[in-house]
């Protein structure tokens, strides 16, 4: 079994042990009280590849949202998320994390703040 539940704990590793993302990281909700700008992520999606032997690989996507009161500072910050985390091979807990693919990218503006809307694709096997 491959444990990929566990890229939460790479992205969020990734992202606060960054010097370009100065801002906070929450998984799946930020607080009530976070101050701009700050970054939301959650994983949306995983799907095994098996075979008689077992699962062999997983694809996972994750969803990661940079929030801002600033254009400028939201795109910023997802433009750095996006160079630690696109096209990256990694091990990380016993995972080998291959092909950071962005697959989606879109913006908004909502309550006041500027959205920037990251989607990326990760192949995990087991190291």
């Amino acid at each position: 079994m491959i444990n990929t539940l566990n890229i939460g704990k790479y992205i969020y590793q990734t992202l606060t042990n960054s010097n370009d993302i100065t801002c906070r990281v929450y998984p799946l909700v930020a607080d009530n009280d976070a101050k701009f700008p700050f970054v939301v992520y959650r994983r949306v999606n995983l799907v095994s590849g098996s075979s008689k032997d077992g699962v062999y690989e997983d694809d996972v996507t994750v969803e990661i949202v940079v929030v801002c009161d600033k254009y400028s500072d939201s795109i910023n910050i997802a433009t750095a998320i996006r160079n630690l985390l696109e096209r990256q091979s990694v091990v990380f807990d016993n995972l080998e994390i291959n092909d950071g693919e962005l697959t989606l990218a879109n913006e908004e503006y909502s309550n006041n703040s500027y959205i920037q809307r990251l989607q990326f694709n990760f192949k995990i096997n087991k190291y």
